[in-house]
């Protein structure tokens, strides 16, 4: 199972107090040396939180998979036509640090069917946030997406508050269909040292999308540990 770190939160943290640091590419060169298997990007054009030349600069710069996520807008499509990422996630165009919703394909089905040939014709794997609900699933098939990436907002809320039976099995249910229907899954929202243990039980994943989980850790014992922790779990699975 593939490891992904959505580096976002150090972009946040470098543009704290704007300084330099932490470097960006050196940070996630760092990540891949320790254990992870792809890097994350959100490409948010209401922030400048990641630049496009901090994101042409990764993808210059990285060995491993590279990820990014943007809305289906013009201008972000066109951005990631022209960087020819390894693989691009849709995501709603939200003003957030990272989307807290998924993206509702079924409204937006044509549109971006469009849009993933688009991607395909580049030789981009095409990717899509949603909610985990039987309908989204079905519409990211529709739209012939290589993977759906299923939202575990609700999953990890309502985990602190023992009462995450229903949101497991509609990820679980989710993950299932997916994989039927021959899409890759992976998760990402909120995913800590504590949840993903009962998440790594959803039979088919592909890949866990982590950030913030990682990156508090290491404050405490440091981003190698951090990620070696986090990897042993995933890899006992």
């Amino acid at each position: 199972m593939h490891l992904n770190i959505n580096i976002n939160s150090i972009a946040n943290l470098k543009n704290s107090i704007g300084d330099n640091g932490p470097n960006i590419v050196k940070f996630s060169r760092y990540c891949e040396n320790f254990g992870v298997d792809g890097i994350v990007a959100y490409y948010n054009m209401h922030s400048d939180l990641l630049s496009t030349y901090d994101i042409k600069n990764l993808k210059l710069h990285l060995s491993s998979r590279f990820i990014l996520k943007i809305a289906p807008n013009e201008q972000a499509v066109q951005f990631a036509l022209d960087l020819k990422p390894d693989t691009v996630c849709i995501v709603p165009d939200v003003d957030e640090l990272s989307p807290s919703i998924g993206y509702d394909i079924l409204k937006n089905q044509k549109f971006i069917s469009d849009f993933v040939k688009q991607l395909k014709d580049k030789g981009i794997l095409t990717s899509v946030f949603i909610e985990p609900k039987i309908e989204q699933v079905n519409s990211a098939y529709k739209a012939n997406m290589d993977y759906v990436e299923l939202n575990t907002a609700n999953f990890s809320m309502n985990f602190n508050k023992d009462n995450y039976k229903q949101d497991y099995m509609n990820l679980k249910e989710s993950a299932i269909l997916a994989t039927t229907l021959g899409m890759k899954v992976s998760l990402c929202k909120n995913i800590n040292y504590k949840n993903i243990k009962t998440l790594l039980q959803i039979p088919s994943l592909s890949d866990i999308t982590m950030g913030h989980g990682i990156l508090s850790k290491s404050i405490y014992i440091g981003i190698y540990n951090s990620i070696k922790e986090i990897r042993t779990i995933i890899d006992e699975k």
